[in-house]
């Protein structure tokens, strides 16, 4: 357990900068110096995944070892709600997709309302090593797919939850793009769960999806396509089939 922020180094010269767990980044050396001094910041850190029935709702703490988090066994991650999964067949089919993300948000607001003063003012509690702390939980990263995160970040999964320049105007000055709701790429979700949260940028905590983005996005639909086309189909299957195992490797013929 970590309950302050640390700089770590490679070198004795301080010049080697090692991030690494989440007390090793500048998001914390910056959130502690806007809250008193003696004060302990819990990073929080939501999960979701979405079936066919519901949704579930995840937390854990960043101040645990990732090592520790990433075991099930260890218990590091709680489950605190279900979100339903509605069809809202009340809606007409113009409203639906915003009514989806107004029951999503109001939801999410009812679940962590008692993050809000919490996150202001602080709560005591005993930590692990047995010392009496004034902890601040403050919402630090949102694990979810793609469209999760959409949902979350209220925008519209053709566009970018990081920046701001429109689909169709890649590279073009920011300056162009105009306000409204549509060509912003914005749901008008108008009380998003995370408006009132202390400390929060909602699209910094946005983490990368690595199944959708990375994985089947960026490999899966433009390095394999491009390869293929050049190389054709049987160069390829050669290719992988002469690939040697080793460990943690999924090997499929």
């Amino acid at each position: 357990m970590a309950y302050a922020p640390e700089h770590a180094y490679d070198d004795k010269e301080g010049k080697c900068r090692i991030y690494d767990e989440m007390w090793t980044c500048d998001w914390w050396w910056e959130t502690q110096g806007k809250l008193p001094k003696g004060a302990t910041i819990a990073p929080l850190i939501l999960a979701s995944d979405k079936t066919s029935l519901s949704q579930f709702l995840y937390s854990t703490i960043r101040n645990i070892e990732k090592s520790m988090r990433h075991q099930p066994h260890k218990h590091a991650a709680i489950l605190i709600g279900y979100l339903p999964v509605a069809k809202l067949d009340c809606f007409s089919k113009s409203t639906c997709s915003v009514a989806g993300y107004w029951l999503f948000h109001e939801c999410m607001r009812q679940l962590l309302q008692p993050l809000v003063a919490a996150g202001h003012e602080g709560v005591e509690m005993v930590c692990a090593d047995g010392q009496l702390r004034r902890v601040h939980p403050i919402l630090a990263a949102c694990v979810a797919d793609h469209p999760e995160q959409c949902l979350i970040a209220c925008t519209k999964e053709s566009f970018c939850l990081k920046c701001q320049v429109h689909r169709d105007s890649c590279g073009k000055p920011l300056s162009l793009l105009l306000p409204a709701y549509n060509r912003e790429g914005l749901h008008p979700v108008y009380h998003p769960f995370w408006a009132n949260l202390p400390f929060s940028n909602i699209f910094a905590p946005i983490t990368p999806d690595i199944l959708h983005q990375l994985h089947r996005g960026v490999f899966h639909d433009h390095l394999l396509k491009w390869c293929t086309e050049i190389a054709g189909e049987s160069e390829i299957d050669e290719r992988y089939c002469t690939m040697t195992n080793y460990p943690g490797l999924c090997y499929f013929l």
